[in-house]
């Protein structure tokens, strides 16, 4: 089933580039996303008690985190991640998988016990969620002009994915243009 989708256009292909839109986006949505980490008092907590680094340098390695995993958001949501309507809800679930994966990951290697509790913990879910739901929101308003920019600005470049099959061979209706 998955190489009948594969070859009928169904996986992101090379105009589509989801892991470019995912590390914009994921920057993009890092900066709202600090307003709960800040405010809540989590980056106090992540910087001193958790990684253990300066604060500007802490700084920098959570945006960096935030802006791989847009890149991993891209990379594994693909053609799912342009969804204008569930976007957001795409971006929420995964920021939440995030939350939960981001302690059974990063505190081993950072070589510490220590996890935030109370308010902090707090600040830890709600950047996440925030992070999450501006991605997925966020993702196919900045995905479209990649694309457009990459297929030579031109609507509907139909060479290559489904409707790629059925231009080679003179199947394809040509639609109205309010249809899309």
């Amino acid at each position: 089933m998955m190489g009948f989708l594969r070859a009928h256009g169904m996986d992101a292909g090379p105009l589509q580039r989801p892991i470019l839109a995912g590390v914009l986006t994921g920057l993009a949505a890092t900066v709202p996303a600090a307003l709960p980490f800040l405010v809540l008092g989590s980056f106090e907590v992540a910087a001193d008690q958790v990684m253990r680094l300066p604060r500007p340098l802490a700084a920098g390695v959570l945006v960096g985190a935030f802006t791989l995993s847009g890149a991993l958001y891209g990379l594994v949501l693909r053609r799912a991640a342009n969804d204008r309507r569930g976007g957001w809800l795409f971006g929420a679930v995964f920021g939440f998988v995030l939350w939960l994966a981001a302690p059974v990951v990063v505190l081993p290697l950072m070589g510490s016990g220590t996890m935030a509790a109370g308010r902090a913990a707090a600040g830890f879910l709600a950047s996440f969620l925030v992070w999450g739901v501006l991605t997925g929101a966020l993702f196919p308003l900045l995905h479209a002009p990649l694309k457009s920019k990459m297929d030579g600005g031109r609507r509907g470049f139909d060479r290559v994915g489904p409707s790629g099959a059925a231009f080679g061979q003179g199947l394809l209706r040509r639609l109205p243009r309010n249809w899309r």
